[in-house]
């Protein structure tokens, strides 16, 4: 970018003392533009050129103001306007897309947690009340406790841990022996210590 400004200022001196050259040296010469470097004669009028020299550095000046100006504004708005590059703005804009998109899969995600909660929730049936070691080998029981396990496995342990910790030390203890060995090891490990030695304690 700055090299194309310097390459523009560069080009626009250049024709500047151009054109100032050929204007003096026309004044000063007979036809520069044949090569005839006579000088001019004596009897004409140094009024008349001075007056043409101020008539062509006039316009010369207007032509400067003018045209120079307007094609050096249209030379820089094309540059802007091509190299509409700015990488830190682009980075930005890149950046907060991302960190957008994040925000919705982090949503979509807990989202997803509190509709399984809720789900493993609604699902949730009593555990039959057992007051002896007959009622456990109850096949109903032990189906209950089976299907249970494989819904707490399929959750994050710590939230299945906080639901382990409602029921009492012995259900606890059946769905966590009903569960895969590193699933229950997650889920022992989300328990509070003292819930967790009562439940692993052997009867």
């Amino acid at each position: 970018m700055k090299s194309k400004i310097i390459y523009i200022v560069s080009f626009i001196a250049a024709f500047l003392l151009t054109t100032v050259l050929i204007v003096y040296l026309n004044s000063t010469y007979k036809n520069i533009f044949q090569f005839d470097f006579s000088a001019l004669p004596q009897n004409v009028n140094s009024t008349s050129i001075s007056d043409t020299s101020k008539v062509t550095l006039g316009q010369l000046k207007d032509f400067m103001q003018n045209e120079l100006k307007n094609e050096l504004l249209d030379s820089l708005r094309a540059i802007y306007a091509g190299n509409n590059h700015d990488t830190i703005y682009a980075n930005q804009q890149a950046d907060s897309v991302l960190i957008d998109s994040l925000r919705v899969l982090e949503l979509a995600l807990k989202q997803k947690n509190l509709a399984s909660v809720k789900q493993i929730k609604q699902k949730q049936v009593v555990p039959p009340q057992k007051s002896d070691v007959k009622a456990r080998t109850d096949t109903g029981y032990v189906r209950w406790t089976k299907e249970t396990a494989k819904l707490y496995e399929s959750m994050d342990p710590q939230q299945a841990a906080k639901i382990i910790q409602s029921y009492s030390d012995n259900v606890a203890r059946d769905i966590i022996y009903s569960m895969r060995q590193k699933s229950a090891a997650q889920v022992l490990s989300a328990l509070n210590p003292e819930t967790a030695n009562k439940i692993t304690l052997a009867k």
